[in-house]
């Protein structure tokens, strides 16, 4: 794709999301986690080298379109199990309009279903896998782990520092993709893990 057809689509994208998160109460989420997952993929552009900087900045923008498109706290618990392939399918309705071709189309739903690394959908080229952990790093440069009781506001301290453990555990697993990206964060996640393993001790 040519650069103002991408520039148009970024703007798009940014506009699309920013309007639903808006229209649905959850600009908190797009201030959290959206813009960081942006800048997380410029840092590893400058780590991992010779991606395609277009399918992964336009794969980033798209990647939780799915759960934009909820109304509120509770509709994201049901749509988040399934939003990466949701989203990708959101996303390829979202692309067919401008000129670019199928591959491209294909590359950027490749990278927003396979963003989460759960089987069968696994991240296998530079563009998902930089996608992927560009997600997971996001969450180690906000208060990500600390806004539980945001989703879950019934459940017990106790159970928010056993879901966190295993969420912290699964995505130092995912930045095990690209193993340099676990030295952006390897303070933050020694941190993080103290924390929460001596709650209750």
């Amino acid at each position: 794709m040519d650069n103002l057809i991408f520039k148009k689509i970024i703007n798009d994208a940014k506009k699309k999301v920013f309007d639903l998160a808006k229209k649905n109460n959850f600009l908190w989420f797009y201030n959290l986690h959206q813009r960081e997952t942006i800048k997380c993929a410029e840092k590893l552009f400058k780590i991992y080298k010779g991606a395609n900087r277009k399918i992964v900045l336009i794969s980033c923008w798209l990647h939780d379109i799915a759960s934009y498109h909820t109304k509120n706290d509770k509709e994201v618990l049901k749509v988040k199990l399934n939003h990466h392939i949701d989203g990708a399918r959101i996303a390829g309705d979202f692309l067919r309009k401008y000129k670019i071709t199928k591959k491209e189309i294909n590359e950027i739903k490749n990278c927003i279903i396979k963003h989460r690394n759960s089987p069968p959908y696994t991240p296998k080229t530079l563009e998902e896998k930089i996608v992927a952990v560009a997600d997971t790093l996001s969450h180690f440069e906000s208060i990500f782990y600390l806004i539980y009781f945001k989703i879950h506001p019934k459940n017990s301290l106790e159970k928010m520092v056993e879901n966190d453990l295993k969420k912290l555990s699964r995505d130092w697993r995912d930045l095990g993709l690209l193993p340099k990206s676990r030295k952006l964060v390897k303070k933050k996640f020694d941190v993080l893990k103290d924390l929460f393993n001596s709650y209750g001790k």
